[in-house]
């Protein structure tokens, strides 16, 4: 089989589309409940995380995201449709699993698959790190959700990609 992430970087080709990455997450998660526990890393992490969220939109929204620039509108609809119809505190559970986590970790995956940088763990939290700078996508997430943002996500997505350049 072949594998998404390079031995040397370990990173993983986030560009290779929506169905290689859920067959990769699933082969690493296997590998994982097998005892790999070393495979067990943010970015498998957030990977499962946008995976669960992708699936959630399409069954529970009706819409379909994907890795693509294009999904960057969808998903701006998504957080409108959100913000319009959940309870803000059952976005923030305490779960590893909750659904704020998971729109974190979409919007990380459309960064990474488009833009480019890496996952890391920061003083701050969770932070995607393109050339140098890090896009806390958590922190927009959050203020947008609760109403403390109104930026639309697809400026605040190429405010990010500005930096690639």
């Amino acid at each position: 089989m072949k594998r998404l992430d390079n031995e040397k970087s370990r990173t993983i080709d986030y560009a290779a589309g929506t169905a290689v990455l859920e067959d990769y997450y699933e082969r690493q998660f296997e590998l994982v409940k097998k005892g790999n526990t070393d495979l067990v890393t943010l970015e498998l992490m957030m990977l499962g995380r946008a995976l669960d969220f992708m699936q959630f939109a399409n069954k529970r929204l009706g819409v379909a995201l994907d890795t693509s620039e294009a999904s960057v509108d969808l998903f701006e609809e998504v957080l409108d449709a959100l913000n319009r119809g959940i309870v803000q505190d059952d976005l923030f559970s305490d779960e590893s699993g909750s659904i704020a986590k998971c729109l974190c970790a979409y919007l990380g995956l459309l960064i990474l698959a488009n833009i480019g940088g890496k996952w890391e763990h920061t003083e701050n939290g969770y932070a995607i790190n393109v050339n140098g700078r890090e896009a806390y996508v958590n922190d927009y997430i959050e203020r947008r959700l609760i109403g403390l943002s109104a930026e639309p996500l697809p400026e605040y997505y190429r405010s990010v990609k500005i930096v690639k350049t």
